[in-house]
């Protein structure tokens, strides 16, 4: 997989299907949403993009919060290219980033600068600032630009939702197993 620091360094992308996300942990829904993205990547010719965020948003908007990362960025990554994933995109994520329009992100960033063809989308994804870009909103920009949006469904394991605040606080409890279990694989602290 490779991996680009910020938009300015990206070369140049074939046909690109992206996923956007913090992708912290990344649990078993993570894992569905890559896989779907590579399926999608493949179908039209194009390659799997996955843009994330460094330092994680939380640790920026709200710093004195108990919020801690499920993994580092570096293994992070490092299970995102084991899913197959073609490039990977690590935006450097300030306040003032933060302060960015869902449309000003998808518009000059997404398409503008990355060429999005299609944007892999779950039922609760929103972008921008303070989220304000549903689903729907995202999509009516999308076809404006002739991008097609991927649905892909929510991600159950027994029967519940898998997050990675769910899994935070599973940590928080010491539950171990069950970590595990929304994770796919052996939770370590190092």
């Amino acid at each position: 997989m490779k991996i680009f620091r910020g938009f300015e360094d990206v070369a140049p992308l074939t046909r690109p299907v992206i996923a956007v996300g913090s992708f912290d942990g990344v649990h078993r829904g993570h894992c569905q949403i890559l896989r779907y993205l590579c399926e999608a990547a493949a179908e039209r010719g194009g390659q799997s993009v996955v843009v994330t965020f460094a330092p994680h948003p939380q640790v920026v908007l709200n710093p004195n919060s108990d919020f801690f990362t499920i993994n580092t960025l570096d293994r992070n990554l490092e299970l995102i290219a084991e899913q197959n994933v073609d490039v990977a995109v690590v935006l450097p994520f300030t306040k003032s980033f933060a302060q960015t329009s869902y449309l000003e992100f998808v518009e000059q960033y997404l398409i503008g600068r990355l060429h999005a063809k299609a944007l892999v989308m779950g039922p609760n994804h929103a972008l921008g600032h303070n989220r304000e870009g549903d689903r729907f909103k995202i999509e009516t920009v999308c076809q404006q630009h002739h991008v097609e949006v991927v649905d892909i469904p929510e991600f159950m394991l027994h029967d519940a939702q898998v997050h990675s605040s769910t899994i935070r606080k599973l940590i928080q409890n010491r539950h171990f197993d069950a970590v595990d279990d929304m994770l796919g694989y052996h939770y370590e602290i190092k």
